[in-house]
């Protein structure tokens, strides 16, 4: 995740560099025109997750690293943290099953759910595309894929967030019920859930941080920040840079729509007679 980053957020310095030095035109401005990415559903499912994740994170660190400066700073707020800390932790975590089941019932009993479940799975073209990225951003090519809906940079993002979330529910239940699960899979089961648990912590926090921050926050083309977890829309300058396919296919259904919409012609009127006298 770091390699391509790093690479991406390069290449795309390499090019404000060339636009500066007059090697690149820069691109014309485009009109403003706004898209929906996000409805309002998607938006306060995501607001959920954020909320239940980022509590996730800083409780259950704070019980691995107790002593770790940060806690310490936190843990001076009150005597009762700790207290708090055990009670919001499981809080979280069952806000972030409530809105697990929330999005399943979403993609499964709404027309844009099931849509957007069909966009979001990985298809063949994902995997070239991601070899003509890298060759793109280390100069190999000068062509940037074109990205439809979703890339497969978002893709694999949320198939982490998927598996991530079901390993951590799971786990995280054995954790919460531990007289009931060293009953049923002894204590090496136990210490076995423990340890998924905690790595898995790292591994979806690292993801976070390295992956899905840098395209929304720190990337050059989104900074300061992609608001579409906001407001639900997109100009259409970042339509263009990051979803051109989609953006091509909104204009082209909206032309074919405009098209239907126009009234029939009016058929073409009879022939006149001919009155001219016949010799």
């Amino acid at each position: 995740m770091v390699v391509h980053n790093v690479t991406d957020f390069l290449r795309k310095v390499r090019r404000e560099i060339a636009i500066q030095k007059g090697v690149l035109v820069a691109p014309a401005p485009l009109p403003h025109r706004l898209y929906l990415r996000m409805t309002l559903n998607e938006r306060l499912h995501h607001a959920a997750l954020v909320v239940s994740f980022s509590l996730l994170v800083v409780t259950g660190f704070m019980l691995r690293f107790p002593e770790a400066w940060w806690v310490v700073w936190i843990r001076g707020w009150s005597d009762h943290l700790f207290e708090w800390r055990n009670l919001l932790h499981r809080l979280a975590a069952v806000l972030m099953v409530v809105s697990g089941l929330w999005h399943g019932g979403y993609l499964a009993l709404t027309a844009r759910g099931r849509q957007l479940f069909l966009d979001l799975l990985p298809r063949g073209h994902d995997f070239t595309q991601a070899l003509a990225m890298a060759r793109y951003n280390f100069g190999l090519s000068s062509q940037k894929p074109k990205f439809g809906r979703f890339s497969y940079i978002e893709k694999a993002e949320y198939w982490a967030l998927i598996w991530g979330s079901v390993l951590m529910g799971i786990t995280g239940a054995f954790l919460w019920f531990e007289n009931t699960a060293i009953g049923l899979f002894t204590k090496l089961g136990y210490d076995i859930c423990r340890t998924v648990h905690y790595y898995e912590a790292i591994l979806a926090t690292l993801a976070i941080i390295v992956w899905h921050l840098y395209f929304v926050v720190f990337n050059p083309d989104a900074y300061p920040m992609n608001l579409s977890w906001i407001t639900g829309r997109l100009t259409e300058k970042e339509m263009h840079e990051d979803h051109p396919l989609e953006l091509e296919q909104i204009k082209a259904d909206r032309l074919a729509q405009a098209e239907a919409a126009l009234p029939p012609a009016p058929p073409a009127p009879p022939p006149k007679p001919d009155d001219t006298p016949k010799a």
